[in-house]
């Protein structure tokens, strides 16, 4: 049987973390974006060197919901997209979050050309080891390798 942990547990921690390793950045709380009655929020959202993070912590391993954020996301979001980056934090054992990057990649080529939102993904697991400061978790995010995402902020 597989052990399944509430998703605001690992919010908080997330947010706990980020607290404490990279002071620097602040965190702004959930983000909702709706046209009409259809909306679409994330759990976690910041800013920094004039990127926003748009964070959905993945506490289910539920990657076609995931995919349907992104889709959601693309056609809700009404600033920049090349100035926004959609950050999965995985949290469920044991997931690898390539997995995450190779369905939107296909999704970010198919639908969006390649000029949907930049994404991301890493697993909650890597900032223990993580000693702080919010450049450096940057290095931490595994991403498409294509010319058109974020590579360095």
């Amino acid at each position: 049987m597989t052990e399944r942990i509430k998703a605001g547990t690992n919010e908080g921690k997330f947010a706990e973390i980020m607290r404490q390793k990279a002071p620097e950045v602040t965190l702004n709380g959930k983000r909702r974006f709706t046209f009409g009655e259809v909306s679409i929020s994330v759990d976690q959202s910041l800013e920094y060197n004039g990127i926003r993070y748009l964070i959905e912590i993945d506490s289910q391993n539920i990657a076609k919901l995931l995919v349907g954020q992104y889709v959601l996301l693309n056609h809700l979001y009404d600033q920049e997209k090349e100035k926004a980056l959609f950050l999965v934090v995985h949290a469920y054992k044991n997931y690898e979050p390539h997995r995450t990057i190779k369905n939107l990649q296909v999704i970010n080529q198919i639908l969006y050309s390649d000029k949907g939102i930049p994404f991301g993904a890493i697993h909650l697991s890597m900032l223990d080891k993580w000693e702080g400061g919010f450049s450096s978790f940057n290095k931490l995010i595994m991403r498409p390798e294509q010319k058109t995402q974020i590579e360095t902020l």
